[in-house]
């Protein structure tokens, strides 16, 4: 008999190890190849992940830092760079870039406060400065700044530009509030009474509607117009069918569709009968006499007339 065998025995499976992370020398240079293609490219989206890695790799890098920043400002994410130059590792003063990201986020009056206490001034700092004023309703001290800013700076500049609208809007919000809304005001109490009316009476006082509005003038102008600009939109409309007609089917004609089209082609009655209909023509062309039977004849006897040959002489 026999020995009885042994089991096999499983071999030893070796423990997993995980491969030790490849220095920071090898992945950084990798990392900053890939961050400058992403952002030459656009991908702005792809490169706050790069930076962030490298940023985990090497929390000091400053390259890193900085182009982080400037693609938080480049897609519009402020919050998101506001919490970064909360950083302590950063390097220099980033405080116009704090006071602007904080006037983005329409938080004025912080803004306002960090760029006062800026110790370097220059024209971006107005600039951004007439802005926050801007916001705030202080239209005569923004004016001042636009005004010195237009005085000291070049005409062909691109910011000339940008300083001439913003100081012609400031104008006009200080005409309005010196002269505008007041000669306005004394119109409206003029007309209703003589009377010093209090802000109660002024909120119920509401302007009346130009004379013929409701019989003609300038309501009958606009509807004139509103129907002339209908007319051809409706014409386009009746022109066009909605959906498409169905075969034999003419627009505007009455159209009985076929009761039997959800039947399939070869059960239909009316391709029954067409098909009967082809098949008695072709049994009828075979009837009668065959062509070529009534001349048959007297065509051979010519023919082998014709072909004869003659006596030999």
């Amino acid at each position: 008999m026999a020995p009885p065998a042994k089991p096999a025995s499983t071999p030893k499976r070796k423990p997993f190890t995980p491969r030790p992370p490849r220095p920071a020398e090898e992945r950084l240079p990798k990392l900053y190849r890939a961050l400058t293609d992403q952002v030459d490219d656009g991908y702005f989206e792809n490169a706050i992940k790069t930076c962030k890695k490298i940023l985990a790799v090497d929390a000091s890098s400053q390259t890193a830092f900085q182009t982080l920043l400037f693609l938080h400002l480049q897609t519009d994410d402020y919050t998101s760079a506001l919490s970064l130059l909360d950083h302590p590792s950063h390097e220099g003063s980033l405080d116009f870039e704090r006071a602007y990201c904080l006037y983005r986020l329409h938080r004025e009056k912080e803004a306002l406060e960090v760029l006062k206490g800026l110790n370097e001034k220059g024209r971006k700092m107005d600039h951004l400065e007439a802005q926050i004023l801007y916001r705030l309703g202080e239209y005569s001290q923004a004016q001042e700044i636009y005004e010195n800013m237009l005085a000291n700076g070049d005409a062909s500049s691109p910011e000339h530009a940008d300083i001439v609208t913003n100081l012609s809007a400031t104008t006009a919000h200080l005409e309005f509030d010196a002269h505008g809304y007041h000669s306005h005001l004394s119109t409206t109490i003029s007309s209703t009474s003589q009377t010093p009316m209090n802000a109660a009476d002024l909120e119920n006082i509401v302007p009346s509607l130009p004379t013929g509005w409701s019989t003609g003038g300038l309501a009958a102008t606009v509807e004139k117009k509103t129907a002339a600009v209908k007319a051809p939109e409706e014409k386009n409309k009746r022109s066009r069918p909605r959906h498409k007609l169905p075969k034999g089917a003419v627009a505007g004609n009455e159209f009985t569709e076929d009761p039997e089209r959800w039947i399939p082609l070869r059960q239909r009655l009316s391709y029954i009968t067409a098909q009967s209909k082809k098949k008695g023509a072709k049994e009828s062309m075979g009837t009668g006499f065959t062509q070529g039977s009534t001349g048959g004849h007297s065509a051979g006897s010519g023919a082998g007339g014709k072909n004869k040959k003659g006596k030999r002489k």
